[in-house]
């Protein structure tokens, strides 16, 4: 007998066998697989309880008026204009300034149940919005939030004062 020698780089050896089985190697590679689907497929049905409806669309828009001008307390007051998007129910939309106090668009709005775009509240602070803190300086802060079917809040827009009141409008609730 003759002893064998190495094959030449690049070529395979046939009499060597230490490669694990085929049918091994194939099983292997179908549990991995058969696992990363699992994790995967857990992963996104778990986050199907966390989806929900769309964000409404549409927005607002404000005017600011620091005079007091046209206002009947002739205090500092922010129109809030629904600019665009679907009609929606006006207790549905809520005012909240920042300490956590809130109005709803139909406690402001006397033009019915739903709210359709262009039409606009206007908020100070007073009278039918009292419950709201006034517009006393700059930085004060006005968010409006909509609720949706199961009672969760979007904040669709945030109002900042740019400037302090005219002294003179200045209510003396401040």
């Amino acid at each position: 007998m003759s002893p064998s020698l190495p094959a030449p780089l690049g070529w395979v050896d046939s009499t060597r066998d230490r490669g694990i089985s085929p049918a091994v190697g194939v099983a292997l590679l179908l549990a991995i697989v058969v696992t990363l689907v699992a994790v995967f497929g857990s992963l996104a049905l778990g986050f199907g309880d966390e989806l929900s409806d769309p964000a409404p669309s549409g927005g607002f828009d404000t005017a600011y008026t620091a005079t007091g001008e046209d206002n009947d307390g002739n205090g500092p007051y922010v129109t809030i204009t629904h600019q665009g998007g679907p009609t929606a129910d006006a207790d549905d939309i809520v005012i909240k300034d920042e300490a956590g106090n809130q109005v709803t668009w139909s406690d402001v709005w006397t033009g019915g149940p739903v709210v359709r775009a262009g039409e606009y509240v206007h908020i100070d602070g007073v009278g039918s919005d009292d419950a709201l803190q006034p517009i006393c300086e700059a930085g004060d802060t006005y968010r409006i939030v909509v609720l949706n079917d199961a009672g969760n809040e979007l904040t669709m827009y945030e109002w900042t004062a740019p400037s302090d009141p005219d002294p003179s409008a200045v209510s003396s609730e401040c």
